[in-house]
């Protein structure tokens, strides 16, 4: 048993040490998301000063702007700024690891079992696609399990300061983005049965609500005596609850999606094990929590048409600690020799693995030369037309809505008597005859704007001809 035990841990730190190399990587050269330019474009905006929903249109929670506007500071206004703050992601990410590897432990795992949980949560596409890119949803994760964490030991410990901090994370996830309430529903029913059971007093639900509270209030505060309170509501509720998290009518089919799910089919065919065995045993195992929080969140995503990664991303590691205790009990029930259970490892993270290194090889050096070229280009004060969130960091757009203009004009105006409704594509370049303009569909003939500009070395980008 020894020897086998020494297998698995050789396997596992290794696998480990690759993946984390990996992932390094693909923070380094992996391509931009039109969201991460969208976020440091929000960092840039309010770095100098604009008011998030008043004075530019955005529908994610403000505080990671905040957070990240030091660092632009630091790094200056260039391609470069995006790879720094690629870095703090990367370092979130592993952040997340250790906290979930923490959470495992909670949970009665052994260290094998939390070593085991961090192999397969950095094998997961699911995770590390989304987790190293510069986007809100990142520390609302990272805080999510580090409420949960602090919940399991409120559980084994009773003490009240446990109770007060699992509501300040659980508070700081829903600050960094308000998908956190998806997690944060299941709360009250995990509350529920050891306070039925008297395995816990009722009143250390009220210090996670009060924390909670008290953790938001500032945020709510700061909206109130801004004037912003209203606009945050439309933007970031009422707007939201309107659109779609992706483009295809039922989330689930989306090919993007499919693929994910089938780069990691053996490790949701694992899931699906645990799953059955934590039904099958009434939910008495050690690693109940975070099998319970996992599924919850499949299941309401499901529910919700919002099957997508950034949405998943919440409950993987969850459902990384789920697997890796009942792959373990399985191993010993069924008598796996060290090499077999290694062998099985293997073959999980094996086409995770070789998707990983492929997409390393996506590179961004595309991307950032064209960011490069627009700032060389351009002056500060230069307007610019990029509403598919191409290559606009450091530079004013055209008008309040610079992304998701056609859901985003026609809710936001409904609801505010046609407040920034005057949005009109041709009309805007027409007038403000932005520096640079992206051309994905064709914008500028339809518009008869053609003479007005020429085409750059990048594709679907045009510059205006100089009078």
């Amino acid at each position: 048993m020894a020897h086998e035990d020494s297998a698995m841990k050789i396997s596992t730190t290794a696998l480990s040490g690759v993946f984390v190399a990996i992932t390094l990587g693909l923070s380094v050269f992996r391509f931009l998301d039109a969201d991460e330019i969208e976020h440091v474009h929000s960092t840039w905006y309010v770095l100098n000063g604009a008011l998030p929903y008043v004075d530019f249109f955005q529908h994610h929670h403000s505080l990671l702007w905040y957070c990240l506007a030091p660092l632009l500071i630091l790094t200056g206004q260039s391609a470069g700024a995006v790879i720094a703050f690629r870095m703090v992601f990367f370092a979130l990410t592993l952040a997340t690891v250790r906290v979930t590897y923490l959470l495992a432990l909670e949970c009665g795992g052994s260290r094998a079992v939390a070593r085991l949980t961090v192999t397969l949560l950095l094998s997961m596409t699911t995770f590390v696609y989304v987790a190293i890119e510069i986007r809100p949803d990142v520390p609302q994760v990272f805080f999510g399990v580090l409420s949960a964490l602090y919940l399991v030991r409120l559980f084994r410990t009773r003490a009240n300061h446990h109770a007060v901090y699992a509501g300040i994370a659980a508070a700081l996830s829903f600050l960094f983005l308000q998908k956190a309430i998806l997690l944060l529903a299941a709360y009250p029913l995990l509350f529920l049965f050891p306070v039925i059971r008297r395995q816990l007093p009722w009143r250390a639900g009220l210090y996670v609500a009060a924390a909670f509270a008290l953790t938001c209030a500032p945020f709510f505060g700061f909206l109130v005596a801004t004037g912003s309170l209203d606009d945050y509501l439309i933007t970031n509720w009422f707007l939201n609850l309107n659109v779609g998290a992706g483009r295809a009518r039922v989330s689930f089919l989306s090919p993007a999606v499919v693929r994910d799910f089938a780069r990691n089919a053996l490790f949701w065919v694992l899931a699906i094990g645990a799953a059955a065995a934590c039904f099958r045993r009434r939910f008495r195992v050690d690693y109940a929590v975070p099998a319970c929080l996992g599924l919850w969140l499949v299941c309401v995503i499901f529910a919700l048409n919002r099957v997508v990664d950034r949405y998943v991303l919440a409950a993987v590691p969850f459902l990384a600690v789920a697997v890796a205790a009942w792959f373990t009990e399985e191993v010993e029930r069924f008598r796996l020799s060290g090499r077999q259970a290694v062998a099985v490892l293997v073959l999980v993270c094996l086409v995770p693995c070789v998707a990983m290194v492929r997409s390393v090889g996506q590179s961004n050096s595309g991307q950032l030369a064209q960011i490069q070229y627009v700032l060389d280009h351009s002056q500060a004060g230069d307007r610019m037309f990029d509403e598919w969130r191409d290559f606009n960091l450091f530079r004013p757009d055209v008008h309040y809505f610079w992304f998701l203009a056609g859901p985003g004009v026609r809710i936001f105006s409904s609801l505010t008597g046609g407040r920034h409704g005057d949005y009109d594509t041709c009309r805007l370049i027409a007038t403000v005859e932005p520096q640079f303009v992206s051309e994905r569909h064709a914008i500028l003939e339809r518009c008869g704007l053609l003479e007005r500009y020429r085409p750059t070395a990048f594709a679907y980008m045009s510059v205006r001809v100089d009078k």
